[in-house]
């Protein structure tokens, strides 16, 4: 299990991370647009290895929402959640 932070922006509109596995690999990751904060990606395969066969890794999404916005940010953001109501 591990925890990768986005943006309320990334969360909304998706992205794609590159994280870090528990062998150090680095591993893509789709962040689906609409992800809600705690929800839990499965990386099939790329968890920890044992005899018989290779885990799942676990992403969890933290969604980061900014405590500060400039005027001219907060005006955007404004309009922007009236046009979509």
């Amino acid at each position: 299990y591990r925890t990768e932070t986005v943006s309320a922006l990334e969360a909304v509109l998706g992205t794609t991370r590159q994280i870090t596995n528990a062998y150090g690999q680095t591993v893509k990751v789709q962040i689906p647009a609409g992800t809600q904060p705690g929800e839990r990606l499965r990386l099939r395969g790329q968890g920890v290895a044992t005899d018989q066969r290779t885990g799942d890794l676990f992403v969890e999404i933290a969604v980061e929402v900014p405590r500060t916005l400039t005027p001219a940010q907060r005006d955007e953001l404004e309009a922007t959640a009236r046009r979509l109501g």
